[in-house]
């Protein structure tokens, strides 16, 4: 019996263990999530397979100028995520990846490490829904694909960044937003969704508290919900919801319009927030607490963005370019 214990607790360590070797013949790798499959260019984009959806969309303008071409002419594999591109366990072999990143946050976890497990390709699963899980997640992640050196550089700005936003925001008093998206800005986020995370940690509070009806969130309201809400602040997921607002004369009855603090979140060459939730949050974090709270949170965002973007995506900004990514923002 004795002998039996030993061998199940061998078997349970080895495949614990499995996902955490370092591999330094890792050449190959794809990012079964959006979020997972971003982290992989961050860390080394000449390492990714293919992509989840297309570079360019409506919440991601996929700059030429900022991005690998290489990056940009990958192959579409696809995403078990809505929005994206069907995916099928065949269309991975063919590209054959020496390991697969999993989202372990993600609403459709189970589903993707089942499917996944059928084909025999080592994957790794990392926690990036929580903000403060991402810089360790980075971190893990460049020690499994080997870019140790790059992952610990990432993490430490990130840890850095991440600590000085909480030290700051550490006793204020929470701002009310309004998340808007769709086509109208009539959609939106439960509070507790992954899509608000960075949201709520730049100091935020959501004024639509609910249970998410679906996997991909964006909950339909009334815009009689929103004046009854009144937030103090409305964050725009994209150009088109900005579009919108500004043509809606009934969103001029809103203290946020009123009071201009209705703020379009970047999306060059990646969306900063959200819609993938991914490394990019590491900024847009700073950038909307700056926002929420500018007494508090006090930082040079253009200065923020230029480091950014140095380190994340070896690009040095000019000035010009900072302001096109900021837009009205600065």
């Amino acid at each position: 019996m004795q002998y039996i214990y030993k061998v199940i607790l061998l078997l349970v360590l080895s495949a614990s263990l499995h996902s955490e070797v370092v591999n330094e013949k890792v050449t190959k790798v794809f990012g079964s999530s959006p979020p997972m499959n971003y982290l992989i260019y961050a860390l080394n984009p000449d390492k990714m397979v293919g992509l989840t959806f297309a570079a360019k969309n409506a919440n991601n303008f996929a700059d030429p100028a900022i991005l690998d071409p290489r990056f940009l002419a990958l192959p579409i594999i696809g995403s078990f995520h809505g929005g994206g591109t069907g995916i099928n366990l065949e269309n991975i072999i063919k590209y054959n990846p020496d390991l697969i990143l999993l989202w372990e946050d993600d609403v459709m976890a189970t589903r993707v490490k089942s499917e996944i497990a059928k084909i025999n390709i080592p994957t790794l699963t990392l926690a990036f829904r929580q903000i403060d899980d991402m810089p360790n997640s980075i971190r893990v992640a460049g020690k499994a694909i080997g870019e140790e050196q790059r992952g610990n550089l990432l993490a430490d700005y990130s840890e850095k960044r991440l600590s000085e936003i909480k030290t700051s925001l550490k006793d204020v008093k929470k701002v009310r937003y309004y998340y808007a998206e769709g086509m109208d800005g009539l959609f939106t986020e439960c509070n507790d969704s992954f899509h608000v995370e960075a949201h709520n940690y730049a100091g935020g509070i959501n004024v639509h508290s609910c249970v998410q009806s679906g996997v991909q969130g964006l909950e339909r309201i009334s815009f009689e919900t929103v004046l009854g809400y009144d937030p103090d602040v409305i964050v725009v997921q994209n150009t088109l919801v900005m579009k919108a607002i500004n043509e809606n004369p009934l969103f001029k009855h809103l203290r946020a319009v009123k009071e201009n603090r209705v703020y379009l979140v970047p999306n060059n060459p990646f969306n900063w927030i959200d819609r993938p939730p991914s490394f990019m949050r590491i900024l847009g974090t700073a950038w909307l607490a700056s926002k929420f709270h500018p007494e508090a949170y006090k930082i040079d965002i253009k200065e923020n963005t230029r480091e950014f973007y140095k380190l994340f995506f070896n690009v040095d900004l000019s000035e010009k370019q900072i302001n096109s990514i900021l837009g009205n923002n600065k």
